[in-house]
């Protein structure tokens, strides 16, 4: 998650002054907020970057505690954030782009109280409210007549966000609350090239309702997501020319949705106190969904991902789409947990199709990960309240993950996982 929370260093570019401790800060914003950017060329592009980004309400400080903290945007706030890339070569003189990059990138709502290094401060109370919000970031490159070396498109959509050292305890019905409402994030890719592609990284990222503590979990805390609320994250990229090939591509699509972690920062083996409840809900009754999906369509020079991971290293999986709903990693838990995710509806597919269905078409080092996830419980220890259902787990709904490879003729080292996983409690 830190990727996410990274995202937050656009507020230095504002100068805050310096406060009192237990100040207590509020931001409403409701507006439309575009970052565009276009290139159309005829000809070789090197060196190009394009980096598109909006952000509302933002608060990062790294040198005192606040009191009580509230952040909402509740009357059709918008955001988007795009970048477009076209060059258009002939057969006479093939368009050849080398090392672009576009970033798109959306944040509503966002608390950073963290340290790069030592502890950070304390918040007694926050409150991030998103009604009838929109994020859109995407990338387009098109590339007519041409080629492509070293490509990265990213595209990032974050709905509150917060991380602090400690969340007190402030004696009010929900010490920290993040609530998203009939709300969409869209983050997308999208790669159209001629005549044959290099080094391509595409990561499509949506976020609603992320808190980090880093020590103690004092007070109750309460993510909800409700209404028509839907994350769609999709990467693409097209080789449509019968001699071209796709080589070292890597598409990653990710939603989450109520994401929680305490303690795992923690000087003192921190956790959630007693009588600090954590609930998390997703209510999809009334739409709500996640789709991550990655696509390519590859030519009759066929399809190659990433060499393999050296013994020892992460592996490589060069298609990745996941879902999750309702994550939390608490290093002790010292009161309930409650998780409820209702008329799910959660699509993970990667697909991979040759255009023509060439008989030299071939796929090598090949790797598909569709995973969807709901109810997910890590925790270091867990309580014995007399009286209590110490943690309860719901879930109803849909979970599809699919992988597809079609019309390829060999296969070299080629894996596809498909996972769905509902309820879930174990150790760290």
């Amino acid at each position: 998650m830190n990727k996410f929370l990274a995202t937050t260093a656009i507020a230095s570019l504002l100068a805050m002054p310096a406060m009192a401790e237990q100040t207590d800060i509020s931001q409403t914003v409701n507006a439309l907020q575009e970052a565009l950017n276009t290139i159309r060329i005829d000809d070789d592009a090197t060196d190009v970057s394009q980096a598109a980004v909006n952000a509302a309400n933002i608060i990062s400080i790294d040198f005192e505690s606040l009191d009580d903290v509230t952040q909402s945007s509740e009357d059709g706030m918008m955001q988007n954030a795009i970048n477009d890339f076209d060059t258009r070569g002939n057969r006479r003189n093939n368009a050849v782009l080398t090392n672009i990059a576009q970033a798109g990138t959306n944040v509503l709502n966002s608390v950073d109280l963290t340290m790069d290094t030592g502890q950070g401060y304390d918040i007694n109370h926050l409150s991030q409210v998103v009604d009838n919000a929109s994020q859109t970031a995407f990338n387009d490159i098109d590339i007519r007549d041409g080629t492509s070396t070293s490509v990265d498109q990213d595209a990032t959509n974050v709905m509150n966000m917060a991380a602090m050292d400690d969340l007190q305890e402030d004696n009010v019905t929900h010490d920290l609350l993040q609530e998203i409402d009939d709300s969409s994030q869209f983050a997308g890719n999208n790669l159209d090239v001629d005549l044959g592609a290099t080094d391509i990284a595409q990561d499509a990222v949506n976020v609603m309702n992320l808190a980090e503590i880093e020590d103690d979990l004092k007070g109750d805390s309460f993510q909800n997501i409700f209404g028509d609320t839907s994350q769609v994250a999709e990467n693409n990229a097209f080789d449509t020319n019968s001699r071209a090939s796709i080589t070292n591509l890597m598409q990653s699509a990710v939603n989450v949705a109520n994401s929680l972690s305490v303690g795992e920062n923690s000087p003192n083996s921190g956790g959630s106190f007693y009588q600090a409840g954590i609930t998390q809900i997703y209510d999809g009754s009334d739409g709500s969904g996640q789709v991550a999906s990655n696509f390519v369509k590859f030519a009759s020079n066929g399809l190659a991902g990433a060499a393999p991971a050296l013994a020892g290293d992460p592996a490589i999986i060069d298609q990745s789409a996941l879902n999750a709903i309702n994550l939390a990693t608490i290093t002790n838990v010292g009161w309930t947990v409650s998780q409820d995710a209702s008329d799910v509806n959660q699509s993970a597919s990667n697909v991979a199709t040759n255009f023509d269905f060439a008989y030299t078409a071939d796929v090598s080092n090949f790797d598909q990960s569709a995973t969807n996830v709901a109810n997910i419980l890590s925790a270091g220890s867990l309580p014995d309240l007399n009286g209590y259902t110490e943690v309860s787990q719901n879930f109803s709904g849909l979970q599809s993950a699919t992988n597809n490879v079609f019309g390829a003729d060999d296969l070299f080292g080629v894996s596809q996982a498909a996972t769905n996983v509902a309820n879930s409690v174990s150790g760290l």
